[in-house]
């Protein structure tokens, strides 16, 4: 696979924001980015962001606004503020090449959290919906489709190859690592079964974040054993994972679990992915390709241990 030689925009002659200043003359021919979805307590209010208008990263470091700058300097917009030396490579990289996107970079992790010792809205359904659903099928109506996350159209597959660093024979969970809110969050469930993601009360304290990011809001929580519980917290935690860094809501459940999060259709649909715990991995479409989240068959077996040991409550 050959690795893009795109000139960085770091070869323009121009600062960050005179280059802003000539995007806002182009008025809409500019794919203006959206406007940030994570929640104002999780940003470093000591960046900004002239592209975004939004305190997020430094304009230097804006992902976006390379990608935007130089779909136009495929189209030949924009060359006027090339050095001649950039123009002149420039000319011979671009010759009927696609853009290509390019990932988001990790966020900071400021901390880790190794180990603590569904709802109908997380699911995008309201329970007034949920009932009307069936009776929209029979009458052949059709839904309100709820928006989704579409970053490629490539063909997922497991081979045997990337089954190197699995045990063979085993019948382990799919358990993975991953940043959440600047943190790298250990011991997190991807359980397809569960129709709500959730982070359990004790890993939510460890995150440290503040009581204004909590969502009041009673919601049914259905066991294993078919009890109800009711949930009154829910919570939108910036989830990143391979290059997609996805807003993500959670359920604050009040037990003791070997695991920290559980991530659930809700995640696992928006991330388009494909969990497979035989081959220990979650593949997932991204605009630069699939994309892998390895588990790990280590922590995997801990949580089982733990729970068959009767120290948790595991739902």
């Amino acid at each position: 696979m050959a690795v893009s030689t795109w000139p960085n925009i770091s070869h323009l002659s121009v600062s960050r924001r005179e280059l802003i200043k000539v995007l806002r003359r182009m008025g809409q021919q500019v794919k203006w980015p959206q406007k940030m979805k994570t929640p104002d307590s999780f940003r470093n209010h000591g960046l900004w962001c002239d592209f975004h208008q939004d305190h997020c990263h430094k304009t230097e470091d804006c992902v976006a606004l390379k990608i935007e700058v130089n779909v136009f300097l495929k189209k030949g917009h924009l060359r006027e503020l090339l050095s001649e030396k950039a123009r002149h490579h420039l000319s011979k990289e671009t010759t009927g090449k696609p853009t290509e996107a390019a990932p988001v970079s990790p966020p900071r992790q400021d901390r880790v959290i190794h180990v603590i010792s569904g709802g109908s809205e997380i699911s995008s359904i309201s329970h007034a919906a949920a009932k009307k659903s069936p009776w929209n099928a029979k009458h052949g109506l059709e839904a309100a489709k709820p928006k989704c996350l579409l970053l490629g159209t490539d063909e997922i597959s497991f081979t045997a190859k990337k089954q190197e660093k699995v045990l063979t024979s085993h019948n382990d969970a799919l358990v993975i690592s991953l940043i959440v809110a600047n943190y790298l969050v250990k011991r997190i469930l991807v359980d397809n079964g569960s129709s709500g993601n959730i982070i359990f009360q004790d890993a939510y304290k460890d995150l440290g974040l503040e009581e204004s990011t909590l969502t009041r809001r009673i919601t049914p929580f259905i066991g294993f054993s078919g009890e109800v519980k009711q949930t009154a917290i829910e919570v939108t935690l910036p989830v990143y994972a391979e290059g997609i860094n996805m807003s993500t809501k959670f359920l604050v459940v009040d037990y003791d679990s070997s695991y920290n999060m559980i991530l659930g259709r809700p995640w696992i649909n928006g991330m388009v992915a494909v969990p497979s715990t035989l081959h220990q991995m979650g593949r997932s479409p991204t605009p630069w390709g699939i994309s892998a989240i390895r588990g790990d068959q280590e922590h995997s077996c801990s949580c089982y241990q733990t729970t068959l040991k009767g120290k948790t409550k595991v739902l």
